[in-house]
């Protein structure tokens, strides 16, 4: 199932609002200190390759990626309105309105494959673990974050058993094992996103034939207590997101 309607609504209505957000490093902590730091520290050699950016918003890691020594950067991305302010904004770039379960690419086109969070707003991701897969050279790395399952299982950040000790009953807060959506994930009226626990994400990694190299659980830079201490202090005991790095070998 591709991205919902209502997702893809929240990015096209909000297209120049969000490029605001994510260059703005006082307005987006989650990337500026936390996300991108950790996710850059594990790129592979980029000098003289050929680097796709799979949902790629407004074009800034395609960017960042191209600065690396990159040879041909293309970014895609669901979002028209965005891939427009991209493709003003990074003109050494090439990028294009596709669907990350459709990657229109020939086989073996690319040196390098990087995703940032935004695997998690389809339903399928063997389906696009698969097409990305195809469009990667081998020996090649795929890296990819997304919402971490266990921070995504909770319901109002608690995920915790309770016992009844007169009647016994246990109730649950919050569901690691289950696939499932999480609504507004972003916020009221935002987008939705899909969670599901580690190994049900290993099992669609394999499935697809890449390899599992590295998984990161990012801890913030020390620079985020500057200015933002309490969400320095909560995603230094609680995981927001988890990085893959992948290998077609």
């Amino acid at each position: 199932m591709s991205t919902d309607e209502y997702s893809k609504q929240f990015y096209i209505n909000n297209a120049q609002k969000y490029t605001d957000h994510v260059r703005n490093p006082k307005d987006s902590v989650y990337h500026a200190y936390y996300e991108k730091p950790a996710m850059y520290a594990l790129l592979p050699d980029l000098v003289g390759k050929d680097v796709i950016s799979i949902g790629c918003g407004s074009g800034e890691d395609s960017n960042y990626l191209k600065k690396q020594g990159a040879k041909r950067s293309v970014g895609v991305d669901l979002t028209k309105e965005l891939i427009d302010i991209a493709k003003e904004s990074y003109l050494e770039c090439e990028f294009q309105v596709m669907d990350m379960e459709r990657l229109d690419f020939p086989a073996e086109s690319f040196d390098f494959a990087y995703s940032s969070l935004a695997i998690h707003y389809v339903e399928d991701w063997e389906n696009v673990f698969s097409h990305i897969y195809k469009i990667l050279k081998p020996n090649s790395y795929f890296l990819f974050s997304c919402g971490h399952p266990v921070r995504f299982a909770m319901d109002n950040y608690k995920l915790e058993m309770k016992k009844n000790e007169v009647t016994g009953e246990r109730t649950f807060v919050g569901d690691y094992l289950a696939k499932r959506k999480i609504v507004d994930a972003l916020g009221k009226n935002t987008a939705n996103v899909w969670t599901m626990p580690f190994g049900d994400i290993s099992s669609a990694i394999s499935s697809s034939g890449f390899l599992i190299e590295k998984i990161v659980e990012p801890r913030p830079l020390k620079e985020l207590k500057e200015v933002d201490l309490s969400t320095y202090e909560r995603l230094s005991k609680l995981p927001e997101f988890v990085i893959f790095k992948l290998i077609k070998k």
